[in-house]
């Protein structure tokens, strides 16, 4: 009997030697990193802050930049409904003629056609139209007003930029001071009056009216921009067509 305990004593020490290596070995705390994975892991940690971050902002910006819906006016002009953004109307003044019933005024940057962006403008540097929409007036059909102009016209023609010839007003005429501008060869797609240009009047703008859509067409634009009336002339009137209801 003995014997046999002295036989299986050793495999019982073996065993309880190694079940105490275990639990020493899942009590031991781990060894901390080297300092070259933890300076590792703050970077790691420092780029996703940062991407982050940067994702935030881009959101921010995105949503920040979204254009807000403009808010619509209802006015009307003669017989002709029309719903025009406020943002289209520039600001009010007093003496506004836009307040009066039966008209609309526009103020539309060049050449984009959209809002005119607020803050002070050097003259020389101002390209805006203003567009006056008036019930229509017999005086201002095409052929009356060809017909007017004719009889204080001088006979000196010369040409202009954009196809235009260009006549002078005789003196003492309600329209000294003045030059006509007119597409060739009768003027009726284009006739406009523009002040001489002098230093006294450089900022002074050219004033053309036609009817478009059941409405006289007011338009004072920069005389820089005649050449371009084809243009001027399209982007007014489907800009126009774009607020009839």
């Amino acid at each position: 009997m003995t014997a046999s305990l002295s036989h299986h004593r050793p495999g019982h020490q073996a065993a309880h030697l190694a079940s105490m290596v275990r639990m020493r070995l899942q009590q031991r705390v781990p060894a901390p990193l080297p300092r070259a994975d933890g300076a590792l892991l703050k970077v790691a940690l420092g780029i996703m802050i940062a991407g982050m971050l940067a994702t935030a902002l881009a959101l921010y910006l995105t949503h920040g930049s979204e254009e807000q819906p403009s808010v619509l006016q209802a006015a009307r002009v003669g017989h002709v409904a029309l719903m025009i953004p406020k943002d289209l109307t520039g600001p009010s003044e007093q003496d506004d003629t836009s307040r009066l019933v039966g008209m609309a005024r526009l103020r539309l940057d060049w050449p984009s056609l959209g809002p005119v962006q607020p803050g002070p403008v050097q003259p020389q540097s101002r390209k805006r139209l203003l567009i006056t929409l008036s019930p229509p007036d017999k005086v201002n059909e095409p052929a009356r007003q060809l017909a007017t102009y004719a009889r204080f016209l001088t006979s000196t023609v010369w040409s202009n930029p954009g196809g235009l010839v260009v006549r002078g007003f005789r003196k003492g005429s309600p329209f000294e001071g003045d030059e006509f501008y007119v597409s060739v060869p009768d003027g009726r797609g284009f006739a406009a009056r523009c002040p001489i240009e002098t230093a006294a009047n450089l900022d002074e703008p050219c004033r053309i009216t036609f009817q478009h859509r059941g409405m006289d067409v007011n338009i004072r634009f920069p005389r820089a921009i005649i050449a371009d009336w084809a243009l001027m002339l399209g982007g007014v009137r489907r800009t126009i067509d774009g607020l009839i209801r």
